[in-house]
């Protein structure tokens, strides 16, 4: 992990997972964007304890890695980068593949670029774009979008 206080984000490179709540994503890279200690910004709206934002290195017992020196600031958004792989992400009603997947705290959505494909209960959709409003429990395919359903009795991959 290196922190880059003067830019007020955090970089972790590996097998990166990021937790919230529900959300989980797994990584190569991440980029954590969070409040500078001088913000004006109105405080964020503070999380119960199935809401706390988690970002680890995959091997949580490496020294250095214990995000100490963020801890006290909110994060702003979280930009998740598969570069040997794709970035996965699971969720409460579904999960979805990329290349990129950006979080934005404020709005508590993913926006899934890069090949993105998204499924749940039987339905596959893809598009140039996705995004996921965590809590509305609700999606936003744009370009290009594609959708495949299957029924009870296939097989699909």
């Amino acid at each position: 992990m290196t922190v880059r206080n003067q830019e007020s984000r955090a970089v972790f490179e590996g097998a990166v997972v990021l937790t919230r709540g529900s959300l989980v994503v797994h990584s190569d890279k991440m980029i954590v964007s969070f409040q500078p200690k001088n913000s004006d910004a109105a405080p964020t709206e503070r999380k119960g304890p199935d809401q706390r934002e988690s970002v680890q290195p995959a091997s949580l017992g490496q020294p250095g890695h214990s995000g100490a020196a963020m801890s006290s600031r909110s994060v702003n958004r979280v930009e998740a980068i598969g570069e040997a792989h794709h970035v996965k992400i699971k969720y409460e009603n579904g999960n979805a593949t990329c290349q990129k997947a950006v979080y934005f705290s404020d709005g508590d959505k993913v926006v899934l670029t890069g090949d993105p494909v998204a499924w749940e209960k039987g339905a596959r959709v893809s598009g140039k774009q996705i995004t996921i409003y965590l809590a509305e429990e609700r999606s936003v395919v744009e370009g290009g979008s594609h959708i495949r359903i299957e029924g009870e009795g296939q097989n699909g991959q």
